[in-house]
């Protein structure tokens, strides 16, 4: 089978990350790379053997360039995938699929109309014992999921030195938008329901970024069960965690990432889940699904609508914070309308 042609929109560290990736895999060949810094795109391009552009208008009407990743700050996600969608280019995006359901509606729309691939970067999906977790939640392993508590607290130096990811107007928001999607979209997974109601309280405790930097929420969902969203930059290194657990009617499931799953039955001991060693985890997987969605003709297991989804339940968070009052995440669609992707809005310059 014909190796998929690649080009990356973005040289910074998600970026490099997606190049290892593609180098342990090598289903593809990264034909070239779009980066506006000019020593920093050339360095990355020459360290993986790629062209570089400083635009990425010119890597997307490359006709020798089949797919693209969008590895820039979220403000510039839809831009760059609608600029890709018109140029007929299948598209993996980092998250957040963007920073307004606005602008996301209208990457769906671009991607639809183009007939390409729309894919979302998720990459929590792809993680061993993530999956694990979601085999058994669904097997009914602790029946009934009645609470749910996510929870991912990151020391200052996640985020250090200060730089993009510290800016909202490119971040699109502060801790929740950066690691609080990955939480809303693995939750709304795993939960396996929709979320119906959002209550929040943000906090802005520390000078690592421009908006909030600690932050809880409270979501309902349409199956009756609630769960706690919790998510900080501000932690001591050493009291950084990620892990999510899960109140069944008949047991309790703990996953913790980089790491593993366990469970207990009301009235059994605690069992720890092997995860496998074999196969692909992380990026790797979750490339190997955009190129296999791709051949096969199929849509990717984590979608635009998947990414919007996502989206909508962090800009409720947003909502509930600012005005003290529950919100409907799926109310957003409507308020949403004013799209912000357009080349001059975005002014790339990272």
């Amino acid at each position: 089978m014909a190796r998929l042609r690649m080009g990356l929109i973005g040289g910074g560290n998600i970026a490099r990350a997606h190049a290892r990736a593609h180098r342990a895999l090598d289903l593809c060949d990264l034909v070239a790379v779009a980066e506006t810094d000019r020593d920093r795109g050339r360095a990355f391009a020459s360290e993986i053997g790629a062209a570089w552009h400083a635009d990425w208008t010119n890597l997307v009407a490359r006709r020798d360039i089949e797919a693209v990743t969008i590895c820039l700050p979220h403000a510039y996600h839809a831009a760059a995938a609608i600029d890709a969608a018109r140029a007929g280019k299948q598209i993996l995006c980092e998250k957040p699929i963007a920073t307004s359901l606005a602008d996301a509606d209208a990457m769906i729309d671009a991607a639809r109309a183009a007939g390409v691939c729309l894919m979302i970067g998720h990459t929590h999906r792809f993680r061993k014992e993530h999956l694990v977790a979601n085999d058994l939640l669904r097997s009914g392993c602790i029946g009934r999921i009645h609470y749910a508590r996510d929870i991912i607290l990151a020391g200052r130096e996640t985020i250090a030195p200060p730089g993009w990811r510290s800016v909202t107007a490119l971040n699109g928001g502060g801790v929740m938008m950066d690691n609080g999607i990955h939480a809303a979209d693995r939750l709304l997974w795993w939960m396996g329901s929709e979320a119906t109601w959002v209550t929040a309280r943000l906090h802005h405790a520390t000078e690592i970024v421009e908006d909030e930097d600690l932050g809880v929420a409270l979501i309902g969902f349409a199956s009756g069960a609630s769960a706690i969203l919790e998510e900080s930059f501000a932690v001591p290194a050493d009291r950084s965690r990620c892990d999510a657990t899960f109140f069944g009617s008949e047991g309790l499931l703990r996953v913790t990432t980089w790491s593993g799953v366990g469970f207990a039955r009301i009235g059994e001991p605690w069992r720890e889940v092997p995860i496998p060693e074999e196969g692909l985890d992380g990026f790797e997987a979750e490339i190997a699904e955009f190129v296999a969605a791709i051949r096969e003709g199929r849509e990717p297991s984590v979608t635009g609508e998947d990414g919007r989804r996502a989206l909508a339940l962090i800009q409720a968070i947003y909502a509930a914070a600012q005005s003290g009052a529950p919100c409907d995440p799926r109310s957003l669609a409507e308020t949403q309308r004013t799209s912000s992707h357009s080349r001059e809005a975005a002014q790339r310059t990272v």
